[in-house]
């Protein structure tokens, strides 16, 4: 350590107390400077608006006034001046203005830090906004698709529901007509006099006859020698009693023996415990004989020749 500093520190008690002294100092001559400068400018102003009347013509401003000068500046730096050469604490001076002003340098230096991280930050959200907004219009593209493609099929599905619709009613009418038809036979064979179809059905109603069919074709076939829960009914009005191929009948069936007639169908379908007792169908028979009447009347409008 420098020995005018270590003789320095032993005169003065402490450093801190030199500061404040020397700020107090300094505070206080600004301030007598100040209102020194206010009072003398404020004088010259009031010279100049009424100067005396003798020496109106040559009454001029002080040459203090002519060029500007920032009085109190120069008094505090002659006066700093000053004091640091009584004290010698020049260097204490110039130590203190470089560490303040490598605090601001920090300071600022920090602050373009900051700038640009919240440069960076404002450019990093403005191209998430862009990216969001691609997704978006994007995402609304899709649904513009997505939406052409549902009308599209919903009017596929309604091009179809209609041809459905007109094939639904063109199967419905050639049902009509085909039973009309096979009425209109049932009708000319009885009046012809066919053994298979005889007089007992010219009063059966074909179109009740199928109505009670659905009662019978969970286990029976009429159109097709296919059997189910019971044999096919193919041209059953005038088959062999317990024939049909590749069914298993029971022991009373097979030994009745017998044709199957109009009168022997419609006592089976009262009650087939009781026509043939033993037998194993489970149908507890068709009560109203119209009902008997008008299946069996379907039955042989469907036989094959």
């Amino acid at each position: 350590m420098e020995p005018w500093l270590e003789e320095l520190r032993k005169k003065v008690p402490g450093d801190g107390a030199v500061r404040v002294l020397v700020i107090g100092g300094l505070i206080l001559l600004f301030l007598i400077v100040l209102v020194d400068a206010f009072g003398a400018r404020e004088r010259a102003v009031a010279a100049r608006a009424n100067p005396p009347v003798e020496e109106t013509l040559t009454a001029t401003v002080p040459s203090v006034y002519r060029v500007p000068r920032d009085l109190a500046s120069e008094a505090a730096a002659a006066r700093t001046q000053a004091l640091a050469a009584d004290t010698d604490e020049a260097p204490i001076v110039a130590e203190a203005e470089a560490t303040e002003d490598a605090a601001e340098a920090e300071v600022a230096e920090a602050e373009a830090t900051e700038d640009a991280v919240e440069a960076e930050l404002a450019e990093a959200e403005a191209t998430e906004d862009a990216v969001e907004a691609e997704v978006a219009e994007a995402e609304a593209t899709e649904d513009a698709v997505e939406a052409e493609v549902a009308e599209a099929e919903a009017t596929e599905d309604a091009a179809e529901a209609e041809v459905a619709e007109a094939e639904a009613t063109e199967d419905a009418a050639e049902a009509e007509v085909a039973v009309a038809e096979a009425t209109e036979d049932a009708a000319q064979d009885v009046a012809a006099g066919d053994d298979d179809a005889p007089a007992l059905l010219a009063s059966a109603d074909i179109s009740n006859g199928e109505s009670v069919w659905r009662q019978c074709r969970a286990c029976h076939v009429h159109d097709a020698e296919q059997n189910r829960g019971g044999p096919h009914l193919v041209n059953i009005i005038g088959r062999d009693v317990g024939v049909a191929e590749g069914w298993r009948y029971s022991r009373a069936l097979s030994e009745h023996g017998g044709v199957w007639t109009v009168e022997s169908l419609l006592s089976w379908l009262e009650n087939p415990d009781s026509y043939i007792p033993g037998n194993q169908m489970a149908f507890r028979g068709l009560r109203n004989e119209q009902d008997r009447i008008d299946v069996l009347g379907f039955l042989n409008a469907s036989s094959t020749d």
